[in-house]
């Protein structure tokens, strides 16, 4: 299950990356057309991590990747 879990996950992230913005979590089911609570796990595991977070649009809820600060530009320190 746990293997399950990481393969879906890496999925999750890569149809995120793909669309380059927000998915909804009905888009989410519908592309990986797996059992939901497959799905919802993997969904709930990258949550913690912090590697997606939800975003709330009117009822829907849709899935991000969070912004990544890469620290400081280098010309900051001269």
């Amino acid at each position: 299950m746990i293997t399950q879990i990481g393969i879906t996950s890496g999925d999750i992230l890569n149809l995120i990356d793909q669309k380059q913005g927000p998915v909804s979590l009905d888009e989410v089911r519908s592309h990986l057309n797996n059992e939901e609570g497959l799905t919802d796990m993997s969904i709930g595991w990258l949550v913690r991590e912090g590697h997606v977070h939800w975003v709330n649009k009117g009822d829907e809820k849709y899935l991000q990747l969070p912004e990544r600060n890469n620290g400081p530009k280098r010309e900051n320190f001269l």
